[in-house]
């Protein structure tokens, strides 16, 4: 070793004792620092979290829905209704917003998705509109139907329950 080198050794060692000292407080502060953005970022989020209902109880909505239609149309030509559960599949969310309506809250969907009925060969390609609301403690989903006025004073709801176990 050079003379310079054994001076700078000795002149910076001191500072790298320092540095290494000062290291894990450093280290602990950013480590802080990071746990605390993570946590705000994710009270933020969680405060505007817009409920995704599971995909199972879309489907069981649009069956349902499906259902309610056909009743009301055999209801309406004087048949007796027929209920026939119909098989949904490629279902396709396009949009997914939250509602407030008389102060309650809706989840509102709206796609496409296809359907058949069980002894039907032709497979329908149909749009969607659908209002969940969410069990208020956080169990369960309600399909909301529209009944009634355009206006949010007279608006009416029938009320489906979703989720349920089958007898």
């Amino acid at each position: 070793m050079t003379p310079a080198l054994i001076c700078w050794i000795r002149v910076l060692r001191p500072l790298f004792v320092r540095v290494n000292s000062l290291l894990p407080a450093f280290l602990s502060s950013i480590a802080r620092s990071i746990v605390s953005i993570f946590l705000i970022s994710l009270l933020l989020v969680s405060c505007s979290w817009n409920p995704q209902p599971p995909r199972s109880i879309v489907i069981e909505a649009l069956k349902a829905q499906i259902v309610a239609t056909q009743a009301s149309i055999s209801e309406s030509l004087g048949l007796d209704p027929m209920v026939n559960l119909p098989k949904v599949s490629r279902v396709r969310v396009r949009q997914h917003d939250t509602l407030d309506v008389q102060g309650e809250r809706f989840v509102h969907l709206q796609g496409t998705f296809d359907w058949q009925l069980p002894q039907d060969s032709i497979r329908m390609d149909s749009g969607f509109e659908l209002y969940l609301q969410p069990g208020q403690r956080g169990e369960g989903w309600t399909l909301a139907r529209p009944v009634g006025g355009k206006d949010p004073e007279t608006q009416r709801w029938l009320l489906y329950p979703l989720g349920l176990p089958e007898a």
